[in-house]
C-alpha cells in the first residue's frame, strides 16, 4: 500500500516525487528560450530552469532515511501509520487535485490499519485507470461549475500545500516540483515537459527510489520583429514561415520542415510526411492566398515586437499573438513570411488591417461587394408585384450551352409526368415532390433542366445543371465523370434582375477576375481539386518549380548544365511529369510571355512544328503576359512576344497549386506546337494531336526562348 497520499499518486501515475530525483542531463542553454521576466515568480522560475538545465547540486537539506532493502519484498507497500499535520495537508492537496484517488486511498488505509494489515500489495493497473477515469470526471464537473480559472487555482493550491508539507517532514524540495508550482504560479503552466529518466545502477535500490520527471522548457512562443521570426538553423539565421500547417525555413536547396527539439535546444528537421494530399497551400504562409490578394495583404502594418505561440497553431492557419507592450492579443496570420494581426469572423472569415477576406474554393479571396441594385425600366415606370415576377434572362455563355443540350432535356411531357409545377416566387424555376423528394429545375424556353446544390469540397459549392440519367454505358463520361453534369450556374446579386449566368461569368462580373478564359481555367481546377491524388514529393516538386526553382530547371532542360546545389533535377523533373499527368488537362486559349530569339522569330511560318525543351507556365489572363511582355522590351535576350497557345490535352491547371494566379496553367515540356499565325509581338501556336505527339520531337524544331514575369 502506498505510505501516503502523495506516494499513492505516484504508484497511480501522477508522478510527485517526494524523495531526491537525480540530477537531469544538462542541456546546452539558448538564449532565445529566456523570455522577458516581469514578476519575482517568473524570475524564480528562470531560475530555477538554468539550474535544472546545468545540473546544479540539488539541495543540502537532508536526506530521508530509506529502508533496509531486505525488510519487505518489493511488491508490497506499508500501510501508514495515522497521519498527523503534514500528511492532513497532503490528503487536503489531493482532494483538491484527485479527489477520487484521495478519498478511495485514504478510505483503504483506514480499513486497512483496522484489520491490521501491515503491508498489502500496490494496486493493479485496472483499478488505477478507474481512479484516474473519476478524477478526469471530477475535473469536468469542476470546470463547469466554477470555470478553468478556478479549477487552475485549485491545483496551484494544492501544489502550494504538497510543498508546505514537504517542508515540515524535513524532506528536501523537489527542484523538479518547485519549478512546475514556480510555472503554474507565473502562469507558464504547460511548458514544462518530461524528459527521460536515468536508469538506476543498482537493480535493488530501483523498485524504492522515486524519480521525479527531468524537465526541460518547451518552446513554444517566438519574437516577431518587423513581422517576421528569425531562427538559428544549421549555423545561420533564417527567417520561420508555415505552409500546409508545417513551420518551415528556406535553406539552400529550398523550403526545409523544421521542428523544434526539446532535448537539444536546438531547430532541426522534421521528417517528412508521406502519402497524398488535395490541400491548397501557398508556400510560407499559413492561409490560402493568391498574389493579388497577397499583395494587398502585405500593404498592411504587421505585427512587431509580439510573442506569438507556435503550440496553438490551427489547421486553419490561424496562429495567436501577445503584444505586452501594448497589451493587444488576439489571432495572426502569416503571409509570405510576415505576421499580421487578424480578427475572426463567420464562417473563418477574416479582417487583416481594412481588408475582408473569405474563404471560397479552399482560399480567402476578398470580400465581393453587391454592386448597385439595377431595376428595369418596367420597374422604374410601375413598381409592384410585377417587378417580382420578371421573365428570367439567361447570359449568352450559359444559352450556348443549353442550347448545345436543348435537345436532351426534359419536354412539357415528361415534365407533367415528373410532377414538376411553378415555383411561387421565383419566376422561370420549378420544383418536383414526386416520390417524397425535393428536386428543382430551371425552364428554358419550352425544356427543363435539373438543378442541385453540388458539394465540391468542405468550402466549394456550385449551383450545377444536369442532363437526365442515362441508363447503362451512358450514365459515364469517357474520363470517369458523370455524363448528365452540364455547367455550374449562378444567379445574379440583385435578386430583381432575375438573370443567370455560369459561374465563370459570375467570377468575372462580381468577383474581379480579368477574363472570361482566365474564369475558365480556374473553374477548371476548382473542379478537379478535390479529386487529384498527387503524392506529397510531386506536389513539393511542382511547387519548387513555379515558385523559387525555376530558373535552374530551365537552364538544365534547355542546356543540359547542372548546378552543384540540385543534383537532383532530373529526379524532379520526372516527379513534376508525374504529377502533371494526373492533373486533368483544361481545353482553351492560355497566355504566355517569351523572350524568342529574334533571328528563329523571324524565319517562323504558318505550319511550322516548334516545342519546348522547358515547361511552360501559362496563364488564362492574357494582361498578364502583354504586362510581362511590355514590362521586358527587346534586348539580348530575344523579342518579347506573347505568344497565345490553343490547347487541349497538355495544359494542367495549378493555380490551387502554386497560388500565384487563379487561372495559371502548366505544360510539359516537348509538347508539340503548330504555328497558326504570326504578327509583330504576337505568336500563335496549335497544340497538335495525339498521334503526332506520339512520334516526338521528330521534324520540329526547339524554341530558343526565355520565360517572361510579370
Amino acid at each position: 500500500m502506498p505510505t501516503s497520499a502523495a506516494e499513492h499518486r505516484h504508484t497511480t501515475g501522477r508522478h510527485h516525487a517526494r524523495l531526491p530525483v537525480f540530477a537531469p542531463t544538462p542541456h546546452p542553454l539558448d538564449t532565445r528560450a529566456i523570455r522577458r521576466v516581469e514578476t519575482p515568480v517568473q524570475a524564480l522560475a528562470a531560475v530555477l530552469s538554468i539550474t535544472n538545465a546545468t545540473g546544479m547540486p540539488l539541495t543540502t537539506g537532508r536526506p530521508p532515511v530509506l529502508p533496509a532493502s531486505g525488510l519487505q519484498p518489493a511488491n508490497c507497500m506499508p500501510v501508514p501509520p495515522a497521519s498527523g499535520m503534514p500528511g492532513a495537508l497532503h490528503t487536503v492537496a489531493g482532494l483538491l487535485r484527485s479527489p477520487v484517488s484521495e478519498l478511495f486511498t485514504d478510505a483503504r488505509n483506514a480499513w486497512e490499519r483496522h484489520e491490521g494489515v501491515r503491508c498489502a500489495p500496490p494496486l493493479g493497473p485496472g483499478m488505477r485507470m478507474l481512479l484516474q477515469a473519476g478524477d478526469a470526471a471530477a475535473t469536468i464537473v469542476e470546470a463547469a461549475g466554477i470555470g478553468a480559472r478556478g479549477v487552475f487555482a485549485l491545483q496551484t493550491a494544492g501544489e502550494a500545500l504538497d510543498l508546505t508539507a514537504d517542508a515540515l517532514e524535513h524532506r528536501p524540495l523537489d527542484r523538479a516540483e518547485l519549478t512546475d508550482a514556480a510555472l503554474a504560479l507565473g502562469g507558464a503552466r504547460g511548458l514544462v515537459e518530461p524528459g527521460p529518466a536515468r536508469l538506476d545502477p543498482d537493480p535493488v535500490e530501483a523498485p524504492r527510489r522515486v524519480r521525479g520527471p527531468q524537465v526541460g522548457i518547451r518552446q513554444t512562443s517566438a519574437e516577431l520583429h518587423d513581422g517576421r521570426i528569425l531562427v538559428p538553423f544549421e549555423g545561420r539565421e533564417r527567417a520561420l514561415g508555415i505552409s500546409e500547417g508545417r513551420l518551415q525555413v528556406l535553406g539552400d536547396t529550398g523550403y526545409i520542415d523544421v521542428e523544434f527539439d526539446s532535448g537539444d535546444w536546438a531547430w532541426k528537421r522534421a521528417p517528412p510526411l508521406e502519402g497524398t494530399s488535395s490541400r491548397v497551400a501557398r508556400m510560407d504562409s499559413s492561409i490560402a492566398v493568391f498574389d493579388g490578394v497577397a499583395a494587398q495583404v502585405k500593404a498592411q502594418r504587421p505585427l512587431d515586437r509580439a510573442t506569438l505561440r507556435l503550440d496553438l497553431l490551427g489547421p486553419d492557419g490561424i496562429l495567436y499573438y501577445n503584444d505586452a507592450v501594448s497589451g493587444r492579443a488576439g489571432n495572426a496570420v502569416c503571409v509570405d513570411g510576415r505576421y499580421y494581426a487578424a480578427t475572426l469572423g463567420e464562417a473563418l472569415s477574416l479582417r487583416i488591417g481594412t481588408l475582408e477576406l473569405v474563404k471560397r474554393d479552399g482560399a480567402y479571396h476578398l470580400r465581393e461587394k453587391a454592386p448597385t441594385r439595377v431595376r428595369t425600366l418596367r420597374c422604374r415606370r410601375a413598381p409592384g408585384e410585377t417587378c417580382a415576377a420578371l421573365t428570367p434572362e439567361f447570359s449568352t455563355e450559359l444559352s450556348g450551352t443549353l442550347e448545345t443540350h436543348y435537345e436532351r432535356a426534359l419536354d412539357a411531357q415528361q415534365a407533367r409526368a415528373r410532377g414538376l409545377q411553378p415555383d411561387v416566387g421565383r419566376p422561370g424555376w420549378y420544383i418536383s415532390l414526386k416520390g417524397g423528394r425535393l428536386r428543382h429545375f430551371m425552364r428554358y424556353r419550352e425544356r427543363y433542366f435539373r438543378v442541385r446544390i453540388r458539394e465540391v469540397d468542405e468550402h466549394t459549392r456550385r449551383i450545377s445543371v444536369y442532363l437526365p440519367r442515362g441508363t447503362g454505358a451512358a450514365r459515364l463520361h469517357r474520363r470517369g465523370q458523370p455524363a448528365h453534369h452540364i455547367i455550374d450556374i449562378r444567379q445574379a446579386i440583385p435578386k430583381e434582375e432575375n438573370r443567370f449566368m455560369t459561374q465563370a461569368e459570375f467570377n468575372v462580373e462580381y468577383r474581379g477576375m480579368p477574363s472570361l478564359e482566365a474564369a475558365q481555367v480556374y473553374e477548371s481546377a476548382v473542379a478537379q481539386n478535390e479529386r487529384l491524388r498527387l503524392s506529397q514529393l510531386q506536389r513539393a516538386a511542382i511547387r519548387s518549380y513555379l515558385t523559387w526553382r525555376r530558373r535552374s530547371m530551365d537552364d538544365f532542360l534547355q542546356y543540359g548544365s547542372l548546378q552543384p546545389v540540385f543534383r537532383d533535377s532530373e529526379q524532379v523533373v520526372a516527379r513534376i511529369n508525374r504529377g502533371l499527368a494526373r492533373i486533368p488537362p483544361h481545353a482553351g486559349r492560355v497566355y504566355v510571355a517569351l523572350a524568342l530569339d529574334a533571328a528563329q522569330l523571324a524565319g517562323l511560318q504558318e505550319g511550322h512544328i516548334v516545342y519546348s525543351r522547358t515547361f511552360l507556365v501559362a496563364s488564362g489572363d492574357r494582361g498578364r503576359a502583354v504586362s510581362a511582355a511590355a514590362g521586358a522590351g527587346d534586348g539580348p535576350q530575344g523579342a518579347s512576344t506573347v505568344v497565345t497557345l490553343q490547347v487541349q490535352k497538355h495544359a494542367h491547371p495549378t493555380g490551387l497549386l502554386s497560388l500565384q494566379d487563379e487561372a495559371q496553367v502548366m505544360i510539359g515540356n516537348n509538347v508539340l506546337f503548330k504555328v497558326t499565325g504570326k504578327a509583330p509581338g504576337e505568336l500563335q501556336l496549335e497544340e497538335l494531336g495525339a498521334a503526332r505527339q506520339a512520334l516526338g520531337t521528330l521534324g520540329a524544331q526547339p524554341l530558343l526562348a526565355t520565360p517572361l514575369r510579370d
